[in-house]
């Protein structure tokens, strides 16, 4: 093993949960290692206040103008662990098992930031503090399992502290065990709380059935409008500045199509929704935009029954969106639909959280070509281009703040249970990772920068 584990395992051991307060203690204790790590570098370091929980910035001593820069991104707070009964061993004590480290955090994102953290180390002990073949500045925030709230302000007030050529980061997955891959896209995304109010209070099934209104029915079947049965997502101009894959696109994500068998086979889905016909797989779940009812909330949910109508609906309403479509227009799109349909009497209430614009990664640019060529010979596997279904509130923001090209390198696994009991981390792709990071920023200088306007 060429990295120190013991590192990765001090880390892996502070329970640095940023959606919950009582953990606000421990996510200062994951940031104060990493302070320590960093000095332990030779790198100064920076804290920038946030919302929430401050972001660490660290850039090494000498910055020469002669080389490129880059700037490494991920995040210390980690999701909470959920039920204990659920993971083999505790969620905040390291354990290493058949070749993996389990642990909250092990993949989503304390190991992946580790095999950055470890490959400029190597590089510092290889080349000498002073002679960098990069020079590297790296942001680690504490808000990314909420949202990411703070990352428009820190980047609105920290532009020069920022400025890089290149963004790497590694909060993603491989698309399988020993395959290689980098995210070329993310999904954007916007979560919206509907709150519908009938009266001031439940009111007697018997004595008010068919004259009171039942707020629950009312949320529903407005919610059901908003789908028909293909799938296709019918609240009006949603789809509006929607732009097709290029059939180079389609081909890339066919090319690592999975089968429906493979995605059926671990249990969590019994079969696959509908959807319009002649897409494939990888472009429904990277490159489709999305609409979930992701909760709902309304009169008795307790054990036996309770014969009421209930006066307040809630359901919680998650889309993920593409490329040129606006968080803030599809969540006014809403608003108007719902405050149409709704009965004129009822009180609407709408709360927003975690507007995200998606990404779109210029694979034109040689950054791409030479960290596919890197991996490939690393894993002794090709490289392909895959997407995220998923969002990265940080990714799409730094990119256009920086007009620097975002390199998205996941040495997860598609199994890795991020966010789920028994999280975990192959040690081989730490390694692998490692190796393959310190030949990738050994090289960077010798691409031509071109001009790419990132939009």
């Amino acid at each position: 093993m060429t990295f120190p584990l013991p590192v990765l395992t001090d880390f892996l051991r502070i329970p640095s949960v940023s959606s919950e307060p009582e953990f606000s203690g421990q996510c200062d204790q994951a940031r104060d290692f990493l302070v320590e790590l960093f000095a332990s570098f030779g790198f100064s370091t920076q804290i920038l206040p946030s919302i929430s929980h401050p972001a660490i910035f660290a850039q090494s001593p000498v910055s020469n103008p002669n080389l490129p820069t880059a700037l490494i991104y991920g995040h210390y707070d980690v999701q909470p662990p959920g039920a204990p009964s659920l993971w083999t061993t505790p969620a905040f004590e390291p354990t290493v098992r058949k070749g993996r480290i389990y642990a909250r955090g092990a993949s989503d994102n304390k190991g992946q930031i580790f095999i950055h953290l470890m490959a400029v180390k190597q590089l510092i002990d290889q080349f000498g503090l002073q002679n960098l073949p990069v020079n590297f500045k790296f942001i680690i925030e504490g808000e990314e399992e909420i949202g990411s709230p703070g990352v428009n302000s820190l980047v609105q007030k920290y532009p020069h502290l920022l400025k890089a050529d290149y963004i790497f980061l590694s909060d993603t997955e491989m698309v399988a065990a020993g395959h290689p891959s980098i995210d070329v896209s993310l999904r954007g995304e916007v979560s919206v709380d509907v709150q519908l109010q009938t009266g001031s209070q439940d009111v007697h099934s018997g004595q008010f059935g068919g004259l009171a209104p039942n707020s629950a029915f009312i949320l529903i079947r407005m919610l059901s409008t908003l789908k028909n049965g293909d799938g296709k997502i019918t609240l009006p101009g949603f789809y509006q500045n929607v732009v097709p894959l290029s059939p180079k696109e389609i081909r890339d994500f066919r090319h690592v199509e999975p089968k429906v068998a493979d995605i059926l086979s671990d249990g969590r889905l019994l079969f696959l929704g509908s959807s319009t016909q002649g897409l494939s797989i990888n472009q429904r779940r990277w490159s489709e935009p999305t609409m979930d009812i992701t909760g709902l909330d309304s009169g008795y949910t307790g054990s036996g029954s309770k014969t009421i109508i209930p006066n307040v609906a809630t359901a919680k309403i998650s889309f993920r969106l593409v490329p040129n479509q606006d968080p803030n227009r599809i969540y006014r799109l809403l608003v108007n639909y719902i405050q149409k349909m709704a009965p004129k009497r009822a009180t609407l209430r709408f709360f927003r959280h975690n507007p995200a614009p998606a990404y779109k990664a210029p694979t034109t640019h040689p950054i791409y070509e030479l960290t596919r060529k890197v991996l490939g010979d690393t894993f002794d596997h090709p490289a392909v281009f895959t997407g995220q279904g998923g969002s990265i509130g940080f990714v799409p923001v730094l990119a256009r703040a920086l007009n620097a090209p975002a390199v998205l390198i996941g040495f997860g696994l598609p199994d890795d249970n991020c966010h789920a009991p028994n999280e975990f981390l192959p040690l081989e792709n730490i390694e692998k990772g490692i190796a393959a990071m310190v030949k990738l920023y050994s090289n960077i200088d010798k691409i031509a920068k071109p001009n790419y306007n990132i939009s």
